[in-house]
């Protein structure tokens, strides 16, 4: 048996690259910019998840970690069908939850993951009274907030 070491070598028969990869299926060819930027933020937010699961301060816990991780692809995708997907802030807190930040002018959008599920708090002043709103995150809810915060 010979062994044979790969190389990259031109084929005609690989499509052309679309959006820096390549295309292996016709619907590839259609996908538009933003959601190939979105797989982009996907991986890099799942590095960062990862990389605060090696921390020796603020460690998530696992349970958080995989909820968010979860949450990640399921918020950029509903953003994007909403009309844009930006990329968090994604941090931890020492009571091991992971958070997802947004902001846009005075407002903010904060996503915390923990062992108990995940909730979303939208923040638009100091006033904790009149100012911000607090729940249970689930599909509709992040569809209204993403929804006000872009607006």
């Amino acid at each position: 048996m010979t062994a044979v070491s790969p190389r990259l070598a031109s084929d005609l028969a690989w499509p052309m690259f679309a959006n820096g990869s390549p295309v292996v299926s016709a619907e590839a060819n259609q996908a538009s910019p933003l959601r190939a930027f979105s797989l982009v933020d996907i991986d890099q937010g799942l590095n960062k998840i990862a990389c605060l699961m090696q921390g020796v301060s603020r460690v998530p816990t696992q349970k958080a970690a995989e909820l968010a991780s979860e949450w990640l692809s399921v918020s950029c995708d509903r953003a994007n069908k909403l009309g844009g997907w930006r990329r968090p802030h994604i941090s931890s807190t020492e009571a091991g939850e992971i958070v997802f930040e947004w902001w846009r002018g005075t407002r903010n959008l904060t996503l915390y993951f923990s062992d108990d599920g995940a909730e979303y708090i939208e923040v638009w002043g100091p006033d904790m009274e009149n100012e911000m709103i607090s729940g249970p995150l689930n599909n509709w809810s992040f569809s209204n907030a993403w929804l006000w915060l872009q607006s």
